[in-house]
């Protein structure tokens, strides 16, 4: 069904084909949006709006190899990143995983925990940890959103998750600190 309003839009500009891939998309580009701008709603929807806008326009760029979304996910990720340049500094991503039913409070506090401690990864680290658990993309996908060799994506999850694992057991916020920009 995707595939075929892709080529619908490609093929016949079919803005009602396009409107449908919006609908069917635009929710996890704008969780996505929303996380890299900590929860900034007012920007990431603008983001978002802009991704949606940047992937019509480019949409015969789209070749099939991979999926649509990870293609969405690649266009906002590039368009945060002109922003931040842009104004100089870098937003918190906040990692939110289903908290366990049978222990809702213990996984809730560990949820903040990991938010909080979240910030203190560089940009590129939050962003990698996102796409790939909060989202569930693989590496090879990852590093095509990031733009990154699969190697340097593994590296970064590596040591975005050590990082976070070291905070959580010595309680040592320096050893994470965000590094400059």
């Amino acid at each position: 069904m995707e595939n075929l309003l892709i080529k619908r839009v490609q093929q016949f500009d079919d803005h009602q084909a396009f409107e449908k891939l919006i609908k069917q998309h635009q929710s996890p580009v704008r969780q996505f949006l929303r996380r890299l701008t900590q929860q900034d709603y007012a920007i990431a929807d603008e983001l978002a709006q802009e991704t949606f806008f940047k992937a019509y326009r480019h949409i015969h760029s789209y070749r099939g190899q991979g999926k649509f979304l990870s293609w969405l996910f690649k266009i906002a990720y590039q368009h945060f990143l002109g922003e931040q340049r842009k104004k100089k500094e870098y937003s918190n991503v906040e990692l939110q995983d289903r908290p366990d039913e049978n222990d809702q409070e213990s996984q809730i506090i560990a949820q903040r925990t990991v938010q909080q401690l979240m910030k203190y990864l560089r940009a590129d680290e939050r962003a990698a940890l996102l796409l790939h658990f909060r989202h569930e993309l693989s590496h090879i996908e990852v590093a095509e959103v990031m733009i990154l060799p699969l190697g340097t994506v593994k590296s970064l999850i590596r040591r975005a998750k050590q990082k976070l694992k070291n905070m959580l057991e010595t309680g040592n916020i320096k050893q994470g600190e965000e590094s400059n920009e």
